[in-house]
């Protein structure tokens, strides 16, 4: 899937109509989403790489990352539970990083990218910035993205919920929201 025009993020302060009670508490999850959606698989977890490699992104993206070059390598993946799509995640790490965080990184495979990022405790995670349902070109729901930092590491990784996951637990999928900007 290639991203035409990134999500319209925005610090929390700038949602409203943003979802309350369950929704709220996965949008703001400070810890490992994978361990986390592990948590609600009965039989399976599984990612499914969509595309990988380096490739141009959006100048907002590029900005958002501190980065001038326009080649950038980026990981699409399906997060699946139970062999359902849960989360559609998007990583970019700039090509100008170096160090043993970028191999770990880059070559991670059919792998959670949170058992590297979660695993490291030089790795901290920047502040959590969301966008509002459909700003895909799959259905998605509630999106969110942050920057993680480690030894010379700079990767933007945004995950967007889905409606099977807003199916299987319950959570109210169809959201009235407000951007302010």
């Amino acid at each position: 899937m290639h991203l035409h025009k990134p999500p319209q993020w925005r610090d929390a302060a700038h949602l409203t109509g943003a979802p309350a009670g369950a929704w709220r508490s996965w949008l703001q999850e400070q810890g490992s989403l994978t361990l986390r959606l592990k948590s609600h698989a009965k039989q399976s977890f599984n990612v499914r790489v969509l595309s990988e490699g380096i490739t141009g992104v959006q100048q907002s993206e590029r900005d958002w990352l501190g980065c001038s070059h326009q080649r950038i390598w980026v990981r699409q993946v399906l997060l699946e539970v139970d062999g359902q799509p849960w989360v559609f995640a998007r990583s970019l790490l700039p090509l100008d990083d170096r160090g043993i965080l970028r191999r770990r990184v880059t070559q991670v495979g059919s792998q959670a990218l949170g058992h590297v990022l979660f695993s490291d405790p030089l790795i901290q995670r920047g502040a959590l910035r969301f966008c509002a349902p459909g700003q895909l070109p799959l259905a998605s729901l509630w999106g969110r993205a942050s920057i993680f930092y480690g030894q010379q590491l700079r990767l933007l990784v945004a995950e967007h919920f889905l409606q099977p996951m807003a199916d299987q637990l319950g959570l109210a999928g169809k959201q009235r929201y407000d951007i302010n900007t």
